[in-house]
């Protein structure tokens, strides 16, 4: 009897297990390959910000082994670009990539696969490693993953393989979800897929119709988006070929984005607001808070411009050390980190360089900047300059599309490649949404509130000698860019503005209690009322009477 309840138990435990564990895994099986030869997609690279960083493009051709995928990447001015021979059975067989100058090679045979490095000075290195049953090349694994039977509850692992680092790392790969997807190329009903790799996690979405296309892609740890731009053919493909199954009709609208070349027309709504809302108060708005600050408490521009200084210096430290840490220049480092550890590291990195930069600065340089009025001074001219130079970036880049709405990119006697690209990039842009440059110039107004009740925090270290408080501005910095960080990658732009807003209220609360207390003005003294005959003494003291009265005083 209690064998048998025994048994019972562990196969409740074990049936209980597998319910709370979410979807099991299994084995990757691909269908047959939905693309066809000369198959094309484009992608706009997108940044967390929603600003265009460059494009992308896969093609697939057949070769007599099965298929071979190729790419380019244009990402800031940097190339990026190979191959990958997939067999019949979409299994990897090699693959080249050339990036920054560095060329990886992979051949993936039975006992081994073996990556060959070979740097700007021509010389090549191995290394090898043990071949899983399920190795994935990653520069393949996106396009690849059309092949599975995607639906809903599907899960499924692999193992990748990664030769720009020589590694390989397990990967869990589950649907979460169906989901209606609008990108450049159209509407596309999609299958989320959520790509575990155990440091960080990617989603891609793919489109639930033959050819099931790659239609969005998200890396969560830089924030960098891919959106399908355009869905074709470039090759012709004979009719009597094996690879004859016909590319699905893009989307509506895709091929005319796909094929438009030229000047994109002009967005008038979002060319007003940033003229009249945004560069306002990007641009004069902390000149005129500064001015007001001047006028109103009588701290002069020198404090102003020393906390616009200060900005800049602490830039100067922080964009290196950010690069370092492998939050700018790509997908390393701290980028792979789980989210919520990035988004730490990230408003740390913020914090620990402004609010460092602005003690150094009242320390050594401000010394007699003390109190709450050159505070809110210091603090404007930080957050007013931050707002600056933004400014001048948005402008530019205004001005140049402006210019590239009048002109073809084509003309300008740039390659096909960069042409395109300049001409993605400058419908991208034309095509947001009219508010979002006033978003963007409220936000500024959210950013300065919360650098004044920094600054103030921080000249609290001086004027109530306590280090503390520059511990706690840190702090505070931290969790404001924590907030910004974690939330664009998983809530959206919207809330974390309506973050942003509530902690711009409460530090204009912060400042408003760290005020100083209005000094009462010096009373008149009143003049001293004439004596009268009650104040005189009843009689004349001797001087013995007043020596002895003095010494009785001393003990009283």
């Amino acid at each position: 009897m209690k064998r048998s309840f025994a048994t019972l138990f562990l196969a409740g435990l074990i049936l209980l297990l597998a319910a709370c564990g979410g979807p099991a895994t299994q084995p990757l099986v691909y269908s047959v390959a939905p693309w066809a030869a000369g198959e094309v997609s484009s992608y706009d690279v997108i940044g967390r910000d929603g600003a265009p960083l460059g494009s992308a493009s896969w093609t697939w051709r057949r070769n007599p082994e099965g298929w071979t995928q190729a790419y380019e990447l244009s990402l800031a001015g940097r190339a990026d670009r190979g191959e990958v021979m997939v067999g019949a059975d979409l299994a990897a067989i090699r693959s080249w990539r050339e990036l920054g100058g560095k060329r990886f090679e992979a051949e993936y045979g039975a006992d081994a696969i073996t990556i060959t490095t070979t740097g700007v000075d021509d010389k090549s290195t191995s290394k090898t490693l043990k071949p899983p049953a399920d190795a994935v090349d990653n520069d393949v694994s996106l396009q690849i993953q059309r092949a599975l039977p995607l639906a809903a509850g599907y899960a499924a692992g692999y193992t990748d393989v990664i030769p720009t680092t020589g590694a390989s790392a397990p990967v869990r790969l589950k649907v979460t979800g169906a989901e209606t997807i609008t990108v450049p190329a159209g509407t596309f009903p999609a299958w989320r897929v959520e790509m575990d790799f155990g440091s960080g996690k990617h989603d891609a979405w793919y489109g639930q119709d033959a050819p099931y296309p790659l239609v969005r892609y998200l890396n969560r740890g830089s924030g960098t988006a891919f959106a399908l731009r355009s869905l074709g053919t470039s090759l012709p493909v004979p009719a009597t070929a094996a690879n004859a199954t016909p590319v699905s009709p893009q989307a509506p609208g895709a091929a005319a984005a796909a094929a438009s070349t030229g000047p994109s027309s002009i967005n008038i709504p979002l060319l007003l607001s940033s003229f009249l809302i945004q560069l306002p108060l990007m641009l004069a708005f902390p000149i005129v808070l500064g001015w007001w600050i001047r006028r109103r408490y009588g701290v002069g521009w020198g404090i102003f411009w020393a906390g616009a200084l200060t900005f800049v210096v602490s830039q100067v430290v922080h964009l290196p050390l950010n690069y370092a840490l492998g939050l700018l220049g790509g997908s390393r480092g701290v980028a792979l980190w789980p989210l919520p550890l990035m988004a730490l590291v990230a408003g740390l990195s913020a914090g620990v360089c402004e609010e460092g930069a602005r003690w150094i600065t009242l320390r050594f340089f401000l010394k007699r900047a003390r109190g709450w009025r050159a505070g809110l001074q210091f603090g404007a001219g930080h957050g007013g300059g931050e707002a600056i130079i933004f400014g001048l970036l948005v402008a530019v880049n205004l001005l140049t599309m402006l210019v590239l709405s009048s002109v073809n990119p084509a003309a300008l006697g740039l390659p096909a490649a960069a042409a395109d690209q300049i001409s993605a990039a400058s419908a991208i842009y034309w095509r947001s949404a009219w508010y979002l440059p006033i978003v963007g110039g409220v936000e500024r107004l959210f950013a300065i509130t919360i650098q004044i009740a920094l600054a103030e925090v921080v000249m609290l270290s001086f004027t109530r000698r306590n280090i503390a408080y520059l511990f706690a501005a840190i702090g505070l910095h931290t969790l404001v860019d924590f907030w910004a960080v974690w939330g664009m990658a998983t809530l959206g732009m919207v809330w974390v503005e309506v973050g942003v807003a509530v902690f711009a209220v409460a530090a204009f609360w912060l400042i408003r209690r760290l005020r100083d207390a209005p000094v009462a003005p010096a009373a008149t003294p009143l003049p001293a009322p004439a004596p009268t005959a009650a104040d005189l003494p009843a009689r004349v003291l001797s001087p013995e009477e007043l020596a002895r009265r003095a010494e009785e005083s001393r003990y009283e």
